[in-house]
């Protein structure tokens, strides 16, 4: 067996694979690939002239040549040992190929809560085995499967009906954003058969109310959303603010009202199997789908960059988590802000998502089955996806940005980054965003005077400096910080 490094920046320019790719300039061996030849036939030409093969030492070669005489290469992201503490080994074993990678750690039997140690001989765990013995859970029968048949059988039954309300109202939003009296629509959107689905219930409905204020103090077209209410409050509100909408007590009357208290809380998991079914919904009358939750807020409107020739190699982008648990890898999606192009493969992915209401259940996560049906669709079925990097220039920053890059920050609100949209992820509750939102200048909601729909539009923001700790618009020295220890934002 022969072999080959080449510059990382450079193999993942030539095969790009769709993870969020992480920042290596500081850390040791993260900066190459290593290339295994396992047939002669395989080694790169010494010179292309004389077509004769590079035997022995061929470090820092470029991507290209390396790989001229491949006829397939098999990609395996790996965390090198340094600085993690982690001591990995890897075998290549000579046989029949698995599609899989097959995990050994050294455990006890009763591994919950034990560390990996010599001492333990190797056993076969999950991929999620964590070092600390720790696993991601799996449904339970009564807790979580079967609960989970009534939901399905219910929505099912109610599928063709569902379909017949919704097809009007999405063709008439579809024709305002084309051809109506203030339509902005470019001839590349015009096209196009993409609409932005989001859901709410009445806990997280002034985060909405906020998001379409602050876009229509933008002049941002707005006619190309529905809103998939849970509750007849989000429904006037919608009506309220000329936003379409459809609600349906049948299938999410039984949702709760208020917001959930925190991430993964039963409220979530509640409202997670909504987010599943409204992308169904939308995908199964041939539209293209940019979900989005609530909190989000568009400088510009993206679907003018997601329907662009440029990114028509992906089936699915997301915006980047910025989590790196084992249970979201190798994409780490961040499952509030994405886009799905309507393909027979894409729809067979969804239809199996809304299948697996129990992992959903068990998870209290729609997140940890998605990414885990992501993992399995790319390698089994080709599914191409994209996940927009984390930090750096993205044009697609939310909630990890907001609380750990301060650099990131300071040059948004210097405006030498103009990035699509801003997604208050990473944030415990509602009320926090909100606070966060204000000194950010994001807030365009006046409240408590009485006033309905976009009579409660501000036309500029309301900045309100809340903690010094957090990134603002404004410097909020004089703020307290909502972090323990928290330094200020503004030096």
């Amino acid at each position: 067996m022969d072999y080959a490094t080449v510059p990382r920046d450079d193999f993942n320019e030539l095969l790009e694979i769709g993870v969020p790719m992480d920042d290596v300039s500081d850390k040791d061996g993260m900066k190459e690939v290593l290339v295994l030849y396992t047939d002669e036939r395989t080694l790169p030409f010494r010179k292309k002239q004389d077509k004769k093969k590079n035997f022995g030492s061929k470090e820092g070669i470029d991507a290209q040549t390396a790989l001229e005489n491949c006829h397939t290469v098999r990609v395996i992201l790996q965390e090198p040992a340094k600085g993690n503490g982690k001591r990995q080994c890897i075998a290549i074993v000579s046989q029949w190929e698995s599609w899989h990678i097959h995990k050994f750690m050294r455990m006890p039997k009763k591994y919950d809560g034990v560390q990996v140690d010599v001492k333990y001989p190797l056993r076969y765990v999950s991929r999620s085995m964590q070092d600390s013995g720790k696993d991601n859970k799996f449904p339970e029968l009564h807790k979580d499967t079967i609960p989970s048949y009534a939901g399905l059988i219910e929505y099912l039954t109610n599928l063709d009906r569902i379909l017949n309300e919704l097809k009007p109202i999405l063709s008439d939003a579809l024709k305002q954003s084309n051809h109506g009296d203030t339509s902005t629509t470019s001839n590349v959107m015009k096209k196009s058969k993409s609409m932005v689905v989001m859901v709410c219930n009445k806990g997280q409905a002034h985060l909405f109310h906020n998001f379409v204020c602050n876009a229509r103090s933008k002049g941002l077209d707005l006619s190309r959303i529905i809103m998939f209410a849970t509750d007849k409050y989000t429904v006037q509100l919608c009506h309220d603010l000329n936003i379409h909408v459809y609600y349906d007590e049948t299938i999410f009357g039984a949702m709760p009202e208020i917001a959930a208290r925190r991430y993964g809380d039963k409220i979530f998991s509640q409202m997670m199997m909504a987010k599943v079914y409204c992308v169904h919904l939308v995908m199964s009358l041939g539209y293209d789908v940019l979900f989005q939750d609530v909190d989000v807020i568009w400088n510009q409107n993206p679907l003018e960059y997601l329907t662009t020739k440029e990114s028509k190699e992906w089936d699915m982008m997301f915006q980047d988590d910025g989590s790196r648990q084992a249970r979201y890898n190798p994409y780490s999606p961040n499952t509030g802000f994405y886009f799905v192009r309507n393909t027979p493969l894409t729809m067979y992915f969804f239809g199996s998502l809304l299948r697996m209401g129990d992992l959903i259940s068990a998870t209290k996560s729609h997140q940890a089955a998605l990414s885990a049906l992501l993992a399995e669709f790319a390698g089994w079925k080709g599914l191409r996806v994209k996940v927009w990097h984390k930090g750096g220039d993205t044009l697609f920053p939310g909630g990890f940005e907001y609380h750990q890059s301060k650099d990131y920050m300071r040059k948004m609100i210097a405006d030498e980054i103009q990035p699509y949209i801003f997604h208050m992820s990473w944030t415990a509750n509602k009320d926090n965003k909100k606070l966060f939102f204000e000194q950010m200048g994001y807030w365009y909601t006046q409240e408590g005077n009485g006033c309905n729909g976009i009579d409660c539009c501000l036309p500029q923001a309301n900045i309100t400096c809340h903690y010094k700790d957090k990134p603002s618009k404004i410097p909020c020295k004089n703020s307290p910080p909502i972090d323990r220890n928290g330094k200020s934002f503004w030096k």
